[in-house]
């Protein structure tokens, strides 16, 4: 018999729910969580892009977009990359703060929102 197929039996006496009101969102909390989020975000966006470029360019695709865009070159898409990826962390830091006082005041206004946990 292998350690893989045992179960664990838990008494069914042992779970106990608990219901639980989240009545506000800590602003700076929301604040640093979505500046490490966007900050994520806007890595993975200039490694895509960079991704692309490089694909593209070894398929060949950089020769028909000179006809109509001109040259696309690898510093250009580094600085449209970098500073969409700035923009993004700008905006969702400051969004992530603005939802959490629009939530502060409907939760003030509505009594907050029941959240249900379990011990098991």
């Amino acid at each position: 018999m292998s350690i893989f197929s045992k179960t664990v039996r838990r008494s069914e006496a042992g779970v106990k729910p608990v219901n639980l009101k989240l009545v506000k969102i800590n602003f700076w909390s929301a604040v640093r969580f979505g500046f490490v989020v966007t900050i994520a975000a806007a890595i993975g966006l200039v490694i895509s892009l960079t991704l692309v470029y490089f694909v593209l360019s070894l398929a060949g695709v950089n020769a028909i977009l000179k006809d109509f865009v001109g040259e696309v070159s690898l510093p250009a898409v580094l600085a449209v990359s970098l500073s969409m990826g700035l923009f993004i962390v700008l905006v969702g830091t400051i969004l992530s703060g603005v939802w959490a006082l629009i939530f502060n005041i409907v939760a003030r206004i509505t009594g907050g929102v029941s959240v249900g946990f379990t011990n098991n």
